[in-house]
């Protein structure tokens, strides 16, 4: 779709190309969050507006830069969120600039921002108000919180987030050091997280305007998008009273680092095949038939004894040497990479991930980041353009606001072709009426279809009894009874969602997929790749039962390239992808993620993809492939350190709780046992005259070795300690409250036993319970973000083993009851 210049979806003398060209989108705040929500949509054709505070977006002035030389015109990550935007200059406070700013919001679309709720009355952003003032708009506001419950009006920053979230509680896996902090993940992860849940659910939302006709305001909260991403930590106590650790080992083994000649390779051979796989490969030593490593548990319990054996082994290796040859038996290995091995990887290099980013430096220099991290088969993105210098469309922008025209509240009244049931229901969610076929298992792709769910689509999971979802076979289990229907895991991410038990090994069964397939808006599978398409249910196939029809493919590295077919579980993909190179302490080894951050971070990029192509179909009526690779995803969320190698050749550091660039931005100890702590950020001057105060300190402020930021980054240490003094003599909820109240961003560490009975998350709803029949009631984390026209909510709990299959095939597909009792004696149901 291309929208000429002088439309009323243009900015004067452009041309906007690119499947979402319609869309009209104004962006404001400061940092990652609204930006990379922003580029979601920008980097498909999108008519994204940045606006800027005067001083500009933090971003500009955090690089990386050429030479470590700031120049707020050349930041990295300034350039690599904001590409494809036009930008200007507004301050929000003043009159003048704050009418030219709502004659914009008139003619908009989306509203996507991230000030504070604390803020936003300030800045004329409460919600409530933008939409009864431009009902046509979707406003989208994200916040480290949310924008009610008891801690709404609290700063935080992504430190603070990912403490507040449980995943800091967790990280680094199998920490040696209790008197070390708990700390948070490379880059800004909850940023760019809450990013990523802005632009699905703008975009959803987006949809329903097109059937519906109104807007609505939607809030993110970054806390529970994390949270919603950790996977089993917060499952051992709700369903087995066991408070999870970032100390200690793993109870099974191996999946663990371990040292070759040149490096180190991550090794997750847990099933009894792959350990007797790996083993083989190193020359199958009489050393692994010991009683002692009979079984996965077992060898975790001995773990210092197998480690220095294994490790004997390994170090005759080179790491890719092994990587390959261990990967030719699909053995889930891979190497600890860092940012050098990513950028040399022969995988993206294949599959042309790395792009230029567009950018004018003098001495012109190229900038190479990350690509879209999903091939679509007939969507096009427009060509890129360089992100705005700061206030360079100010002109246009305020020639914009002023003229007189179409407001766009009828830009795209009808989505003919999105779906095939009824209209939407506002009760269920925008995406009502959708219906999906899921054909996933184990994490990334349940996940994905989950979001999906929770959007209100009507998501059929196909399972088999012979071979059942792994999540339905791994712990924690309700009260610690193992059973298909009593693993949280599986219940987690199954929410909402039904289950039909289908054969797929047998052929009869593959007629009724089909059958299946012409009900479907989307389908969703993470085979190997080629295993679907060999088994008659590959797009080709497909879309000639319904042409207009969007299927997505997961997996870790992609159905294209030389490691197409290479396994690749979470956590391989994290070392993989260069996560673990740089998680953990300073001065410390890499160390393993406290939870596996690539599945569901594959999974929320992937419901993004899908929701931007049904916005295409909506358009233009096409179906479409998408190839989701999951190491790509991850990619995109570790921009920083792929900008850093790429334009000064150097690594990343690892930095545990501390920031390039801020002090403090650390976690301190709190009083009470090892687990407790506090993070705390003070991101401003103002913030750090505030923290002073609050400490009882105030000439603090104006001591010369902190009376700047970079005199505070240089004198850290002796920072740090001063504020350890004033936390180890308080409580950490009690240190919490004093700051916040001065204007300081501070937060508890929570781990798992806190967030099933935080009082904030319970208030917000986001804790939820559903009557289970095998396990009763159990908390699980719910939806992260509201939606105040379609009151999104978890529908229902996850089903059983089956549940729906005849209910389904009956109601839905139109077999008859004795053409379902026939199929299940021939083993089709199963």
């Amino acid at each position: 779709m291309t929208v000429k210049s002088g439309d009323a979806n243009s900015h004067p003398g452009t041309e906007v190309s690119g499947p979402l060209a319609a869309i009209r989108v104004i962006e404001y705040g400061q940092g990652v969050s609204a930006a990379f929500a922003a580029k979601y949509l920008a980097d498909l054709g999108a008519d994204v507006v940045k606006i800027e505070p005067p001083g500009g977006d933090l971003t500009r002035h955090r690089g990386p830069f050429f030479g470590g030389i700031a120049d707020p015109e050349h930041s990295g990550i300034f350039l690599y969120l904001n590409a494809n935007k036009k930008g200007a200059v507004l301050d929000l406070e003043g009159a003048a600039d704050r009418a030219v700013f709502d004659a914009l919001l008139d003619r908009a679309d989306i509203l996507i921002h991230n000030v504070m709720p604390v803020e936003r009355a300030r800045y004329g952003l409460l919600s409530s108000a933008l939409c009864e003032r431009f009902p046509h708009l979707i406003v989208t506001a994200i916040s480290p919180y949310g924008e009610r419950g008891p801690y709404a009006n609290y700063r935080g920053y992504d430190l603070n987030v990912m403490h507040a979230s449980g995943f800091a509680a967790i990280n680094p896996a199998c920490s040696p050091f209790p008197e070390l902090p708990p700390t948070k993940l490379f880059g800004q992860q909850a940023d760019f997280q809450a990013g990523v849940h802005a632009a699905i659910v703008a975009l959803a939302a987006y949809l329903h305007r097109m059937r519906a006709g109104a807007g609505q305001a939607i809030e993110v909260c970054a806390q529970e998008c994390i949270l919603a991403l950790l996977g089993s930590s917060p499952l051992f106590w709700t369903y087995g009273g066991i408070r999870t650790t970032r100390l200690g080992i793993r109870p099974i083994a191996p999946w663990m680092a371990v040292e070759c000649a040149d490096g180190k390779l991550y090794v997750a051979c847990i099933e009894e095949s792959q350990w007797r796989g790996f083993i083989k490969v190193l020359g199958d030593p009489e050393w692994g038939n010991e009683e002692i490593f009979k079984d996965r548990i077992t060898r975790a319990k001995h773990i210092d004894a197998l480690r220095p054996l294994l490790e004997d082994l390994t170090r005759k290796w080179k790491v890719r040497e092994l990587y390959h040859e261990a990967q030719k038996q699909r053995l889930p290995v891979a190497p600890v990479n860092r940012m050098a091995d990513v950028y040399a990887d022969e995988q993206l290099r294949s599959r042309g991930f790395f792009v230029p980013i567009p950018n004018d430096e003098p001495r012109g220099r190229e900038i190479i980041g990350p690509g879209i991290p999903y091939k679509f088969s007939t969507i096009r993105p427009p060509a890129p353009r360089r992100a705005p210098h700061l206030g360079e469309h100010d002109q246009e922008v305020r020639s914009l606001a002023m003229r007189a025209g179409v407001d766009g509240k009828d830009a795209a009244s009808s989505l003919s072709g999105l779906v095939s049931g009824p209209g939407p229901d506002p009760d269920r969610g925008p995406l009502s009426g959708l219906h999906v076929l899921d054909f996933t298992w184990v994490w990334g792709g349940p996940f994905c279809t989950l979001q999906l769910a929770q959007l209100g689509a009507d998501v059929i999971r196909i399972e088999s009894a012979k071979r059942p979802c792994l999540f339905r076979a791994l712990p924690p289990y309700a009260d610690n009874v193992p059973g298909l229907n009593r693993a949280g895991l599986f219940n987690q991410v199954n929410q909402g969602k039904r289950s039909v038990a289908l054969d797929l090994t047998n052929p009869a069964a593959i007629e009724v997929a089909r059958r299946m397939v012409r009900w479907a808006d989307v389908v969703v599978e993470n085979f190997i790749p080629g295993v679907i398409a060999r088994m008659g249910l590959g797009y080709d196939a497909l879309r000639a039962l319904k042409p207009d029809l969007i299927m997505l493919s997961i997996s870790g590295y992609g159905q294209t390239g030389p490691y197409r077919q290479y396994a690749s579980y979470g956590g391989i993909i994290g070392a993989h992808s260069g996560f673990y190179a740089y998680n953990g302490h300073a001065g410390d080894e890499p160390r393993d993620l406290g939870a596996t951050y690539a599945d569901p971070a594959g999974g929320i990029v992937a419901a993004a993809a899908i929701v931007q192509a049904l916005v295409n179909r909506a358009l233009t009526g096409q179906g479409q492939y998408i190839d989701m690779s999951m190491l790509e995803a991850l990619e995109t969320l570790a921009a920083e350190g792929i900008l850093e190698l790429t334009m000064n050749g150097r690594e990343p550091q690892r930095l545990g709780n501390r920031d390039p660039f801020v002090a403090p931005h650390n976690c301190y100890k709190a009083s009470g046992d090892a687990e407790m702590w506090v993070s705390i950020v003070a991101g401003s001057e103002n913030e750090w005259r505030a923290l002073c105060a609050a400490i009882g300190q105030p000439s603090l402020s104006v001591d010369p070795r902190f009376a700047t930021a970079a005199l505070r980054k240089r004198n850290e240490d002796e920072l740090d300690r001063i504020i350890t003094q004033w936390t180890r003599e308080r409580d950490r909820w009690e240190a919490t409250r004093i700051l916040q109240r001065a204007g300081v961003a501070a937060f508890p560490t929570l781990g798992n036993q806190d967030l099933a009975e935080d009082h904030h998350l319970i208030e917000r709803g986001f804790i939820v319970e559903h009557d289970h029949p095998e396990v009763g009631r159990r908390k699980h984390s719910g939806i992260c973000w509201s939606m105040s026209g379609t009151r999104g909510r978890v529908l229902a709990r996850a089903p059983l083993l089956g549940e729906h299959t005849g209910e389904v095939l009956q109601s839905v597909f139109g077999y008859r009851a004795d053409e379902i009792e026939r199929l299940k004696a021939q083993g089709v149901l199963f």
